[in-house]
């Protein structure tokens, strides 16, 4: 029986695996799983062409052990080559959910995530980013018709049809990087309050459903730090400009700047910036800022008291362009480029 209950886990629900090679396929890139209704993920295109969404991607959210009835949000627009795309909740009040058991209300999303997205999801629960940490999301592919969809997997995030449940007092709360994967409690699970980002590493989805209690989310996502009560944005790019507010780094796009193979997602902004000010977030504590002009010269430098938040003066640099290098612990290190207007 035991055996049943897995394979069925793995294969009931109505979707097909999309077989892919590496750095043919969008795939999820980062998930924002922030308090209240503060959700939204982004979607990169490792390739170096254009790709339309329009009637050809959704999102698809699958609740508890559903494995067949997921609530879907249709993808519209297109995305550029080595760009992402970033889907936000829609809920601009406070959504009272009355057919709830027990009845609930949460906040509404925040505007300056929601204006960063390039599409927002519904208003109101239900809806494919109205997730907690405990659901499965996936972004999928229709491999047939407008009228005759078959969808199939591109990315997993979680195991379609598991449900992870803290075994002390029995709340569901998510996944974590601890075996049982299934079994985070409190403030423990990576996919509840907090931002995670695809490692650089990361050349393809997961189409093929994990395995029951095997999801360990830390093997291809970095994770910033709680955002339930302060702590940093839920979204760390967040600016004015609403088309591709923020870089993923990955190993798909050679032409990168990159000094090092990138074990650590960093993001530098406002980018391009005017304000005097850079901030710098990571997904592990950073111990020294250097900015070096573009022929290599060394214009700043900055030892920092390590944290994965920094901000730093760029009032004596002039206009231009400049290489930004981020420095961890155990000779890591990352370089981005940055716009000083």
């Amino acid at each position: 029986m035991k055996k049943k209950l897995l394979f069925f886990c793995a294969m009931a629900y109505s979707v097909i695996t999309l077989a892919q090679a590496p750095c043919s396929e969008l795939f999820l890139s980062m998930y924002v799983c922030g308090a209240g209704d503060n959700k939204a993920v982004e979607i990169y295109n490792p390739t170096n062409a254009p790709i339309t969404m329009t009637g050809k991607y959704r999102l698809a959210l699958y609740y508890s052990t559903n494995t067949t009835t997921p609530d879907t949000l249709g993808i519209t627009g297109t995305i550029g080559g080595y760009s992402t795309f970033v889907i936000a909740c829609g809920q601009t009040t406070v959504d009272s959910v009355v057919t709830a058991t027990p009845h609930y209300a949460t906040p509404p999303c925040d505007t300056m995530l929601q204006r960063i997205a390039n599409q927002l999801d519904v208003p109101h629960y239900p809806g494919a980013t109205y997730f907690s940490g405990s659901q499965s999301m996936t972004l999928q592919k229709n491999m047939g018709t407008s009228s005759a969809p078959v969808w199939a997997n591109v990315d997993i995030m979680g195991c379609i049809g598991e449900y992870p449940k803290c075994n002390s007092d029995t709340k569901h709360y998510g996944w974590w990087n601890v075996a049982p994967y299934n079994n985070a409690c409190a403030n423990q699970a990576w996919t509840k309050y907090h931002t995670l980002i695809r490692k650089p590493s990361v050349k393809i989805g997961i189409s093929t459903n994990p395995n029951p209690g095997s999801f360990n989310p830390s093997t291809e996502w970095d994770s910033l730090p709680s955002s339930h009560t302060g702590g940093p944005q839920y979204y760390p790019a967040v600016n004015n400009n609403s088309t591709n507010p923020n870089t993923h780094f990955c190993a798909c796009n050679a032409s990168g700047i990159q000094e090092y193979v990138d074990v650590v997602h960093v993001n530098v902004f406002p980018n391009p910036s005017n304000s005097g000010m850079l901030n710098v977030v990571a997904g592990k504590s950073i111990e020294m800022i250097e900015v070096y002009n573009l022929v290599g010269e060394l214009v700043y430098r900055e030892k920092m008291s390590p944290a994965t938040w920094v901000s730093f003066s760029t009032s004596n640099l002039a206009k231009g362009s400049y290489l930004v290098k981020t420095i961890f612990g155990s000779n890591e290190a990352h370089v981005s480029k940055v716009t000083i207007q």
